[in-house]
């Protein structure tokens, strides 16, 4: 693994350890973190008000690669709603209702993280 990969999925892991509080304070209740399929990995799922929500969590030190928020590709949301799926098939008390948060963590070196939440996110634009 390169410095920088190894730098990435420590910033990640971080970003998702702040996100999980964040949203604890805000009534969330982690159920799974780094949720794996075999189409893909969903960073938290969590519940709120009995709602069922895959968070895609992502955390920048800059936007030099680009917005965080426009980073999630039609090949990830496929992913999502697909490990989604298979999270039902193993997980029957739940009754296969959720939504898709983005959580955005601007971590800037000298600063308080600033969070950015998008709720109940609609792409299904990327399955056309």
């Amino acid at each position: 693994m390169s410095k920088k990969s190894g730098y990435r999925k420590s910033l990640g892991s971080w970003g998702e350890d702040y996100a999980v509080s964040w949203l604890a304070a805000k009534g969330y209740h982690l159920i799974e973190k780094n949720y794996h399929s075999r189409y893909g990995e969903i960073d938290l799922i969590m519940k709120a008000d009995g709602h069922l929500t895959a968070i895609e969590v992502k955390t920048r030190k800059s936007d030099a690669y680009g917005i965080a928020e426009f980073s999630i590709t039609k090949k990830k949301y496929l992913a999502i709603q697909k490990t989604m799926q298979v999270y039902f098939e193993s997980k029957p008390e739940f009754d296969g209702q959720w939504q898709l948060d983005v959580i955005v963590i601007e971590a800037a070196n000298s600063k308080e993280p600033v969070v950015l939440h998008y709720e109940n996110v609609n792409l299904e634009y990327l399955n056309e």
